[in-house]
């Protein structure tokens, strides 16, 4: 082979190279912003976009709407409103999601005197940068009054010692059953003039 064909076969083979090129395009998903609601649903399990993610997100966010509950409000209310507001958003009562969804419900509802929210950014993991988590800081309980002191009595009884008893030795009646059979300490049958028989025996 000549060296005139070697070059023509080397240029043809780099002239083919040339014009065929791969190009990569990288593309990142654009993080959207996510509400509370949203955020709160996501957490429940709830994939977004489905039926039951957006039934969740609009009963959370008409939750959230209604405020917190006023002074007075009994614990055993806030417990209910908090158990039937995660079953309206779709939760299963008793599993890890639902007491999750109970508990954040109660802390939302619950009242407060100072609310102070601190944004939080949300770890790197998460695919929502727009997330942030919000705390509270609870205002001091009152007092409690426990009324006035009052003096209780007490009567203490001691019984008396018991005297020793000794149990009955064997041939000596120490007692009879239901049926009219006689028995001495030692558990044996006896007949009327106090010797031992056979348990077999229907003779009382």
């Amino acid at each position: 082979m000549s060296a005139s064909k070697i070059l023509a076969v080397a240029a043809l083979g780099l002239s083919a190279a040339a014009c065929s090129s791969t190009t990569y395009e990288t593309r990142t998903a654009r993080a959207y912003p996510v509400s509370s609601s949203e955020q709160a649903c996501l957490d429940y399990g709830f994939r977004a976009g489905t039926d039951n993610y957006n039934r969740c997100v609009s009963r959370e966010a008409a939750a959230r709407a209604q405020g917190r509950v006023p002074v007075g409000y009994t614990v055993a209310s806030l417990d209910a409103d908090a158990r039937n507001a995660c079953y309206s958003y779709g939760l299963t009562p008793g599993s890890t999601m639902y007491d999750r969804c109970v508990g954040r419900e109660i802390d939302a509802r619950r009242y407060r005197d100072q609310a102070a929210v601190t944004p939080v950014p949300a770890p790197g993991s998460v695919n929502y940068p727009s997330q942030t988590t919000t705390y509270y800081q609870t205002a001091p309980a009152a007092p409690t009054y426990y009324g006035p002191a009052t003096t209780v009595s007490t009567t203490t009884y001691s019984t008396p010692p018991v005297a020793y008893q000794p149990t009955p030795p064997a041939g000596v009646e120490a007692f009879r059953d239901e049926y009219g059979f006689r028995y001495d300490g030692q558990g044996n049958r006896l007949d009327r003039n106090g010797n031992i028989i056979s348990p077999q025996s229907t003779t009382p």
